[in-house]
């Protein structure tokens, strides 16, 4: 358990330092003196700084799904519509809280890429696809959703939030992308109801 802390710990820091200089300009040493620990120690927990820099990430990745995870959970009981919405607009919204990971996102875009075929974060992303799919499904066995392709809807929804995220908080564009990113949710959303009226 120690291990697990301190390595959580580690990665904390190291985010919040990578998102000050960015990957390039950032050393070990920095990251060490940070946290007042010994340069091999750091060597302990990952084999070079690209591989702290992409465990550092995927940690802040997880912290981010964990919460959307979280909110969708508590949802459960409002239905699939509900369900859906709450995972759009907490997953959206969260790097409006968490600055340190959105500055590494601004300062490294490829981190999160349109094509799965160039995402370094591959199985967190399919696990976010995953979640989406669940409740889509959820939302056709009970009569609510009409989806013919289920998987394909899930990841050309995944593929609009991804490109709203881009758009809002990598590329800067802010408030006015987020009221269309609100807009498409609600029409994306609604589309996919078997019965507009609910």
């Amino acid at each position: 358990m120690k291990k697990e802390s301190k390595k959580e710990e580690i990665y904390k820091s190291s985010l919040r330092i990578f998102a000050e200089y960015g990957f390039k300009k950032t050393t070990i040493e920095d990251i060490a003196e940070s946290m007042g620990l010994a340069v091999g120690t750091l060597y302990l927990y990952s084999k070079n700084k690209r591989d702290l820099y992409l465990s550092s990430v995927a940690w802040g990745l997880n912290l981010w799904q964990d919460r959307v995870r979280k909110a969708v959970a508590d949802a459960a009981s409002e239905g699939p519509l509900a369900r859906l919405q709450t995972l759009f607009f907490t997953a959206y919204d969260y790097l409006s809280e968490d600055i340190t990971l959105r500055r590494v996102l601004e300062r490294d875009p490829d981190l999160l890429p349109i094509h799965e075929s160039k995402d370094p974060y591959q199985d967190i992303n399919r696990e976010s696809v995953s979640m989406l799919r669940e409740i889509l499904a959820e939302g056709v066995d009970s009569g609510i959703f009409k989806i013919e392709d289920i998987d394909e809807t899930a990841k050309c929804l995944f593929f609009i939030y991804i490109l709203f995220v881009q758009k809002t908080y990598i590329a800067a564009e802010g408030e006015a992308v987020k009221g269309m990113f609100r807009t498409i949710t609600e029409l994306a959303t609604r589309g996919l109801l078997k019965n507009r009226e609910i």
